[in-house]
């Protein structure tokens, strides 16, 4: 019989790491999509949600259950992305990263989607967009968060959670009609 999420996390507060193990089995397939849309790329994906599960461990003793563990472990893995997406920026500047990500195949996250025209065409428009914008769209259609979880995960009011996500869906249109 598998354990509840409220029971492994008060077991992983006591310090049981094999309750822990049981979490990131959980969450690591959902963790790794996400930070691959953030970051256009399953490696560089596969590295932040391990950092990002390392952070959580490290910090369960502060993890005070108002909202559900992936919604908590989220905002570590986005605060994970940024960071490594600030630095990339320093390194090799912004400009025709996605391009380059798309050319690559590195940017493709084929996990997620099938490997047709249309979903490459599709994964390469949302490549282009600005990462505050593939993050939005990441989490309403592919996560399929209410508008709350994202407002609770952004700690933004659900207002801004909607005016992000129709000018994130916006932006996309636009970058499919380019194509």
């Amino acid at each position: 019989m598998e354990e509840s999420e409220e029971s492994l996390i008060r077991r992983c507060q006591a310090g049981n790491t094999d309750a822990f193990g049981s979490l990131v089995k959980m969450y690591a397939g959902r963790a790794i999509g996400a930070a691959a849309v953030l970051l256009g790329g399953h490696d560089d994906a596969m590295d932040a949600s391990q950092d990002a599960f390392v952070r959580a461990w490290r910090g369960m003793r502060g993890f005070r259950g108002t909202a559900s563990f992936y919604t908590w472990y989220s905002s570590i893995l986005r605060n994970v992305c940024l960071s490594r997406l600030r630095r990339r920026k320093e390194q090799q500047g912004e400009e025709g990263m996605a391009e380059r990500l798309a050319a690559s195949g590195d940017g493709d996250p084929s996990v997620l989607v099938e490997r047709d025209e249309q979903s490459k065409r599709l994964w390469a428009a949302i490549l282009r967009l600005p990462v505050h914008h593939r993050e939005i769209i990441f989490m309403s259609h592919f996560q399929q968060m209410s508008y709350k979880q994202m407002a609770e995960l952004l700690d933004v009011p659900i207002g801004t959670v909607m005016s992000r996500l129709h000018n994130a869906r916006k932006a996309l249109r636009k970058a499919l009609a380019e194509d």
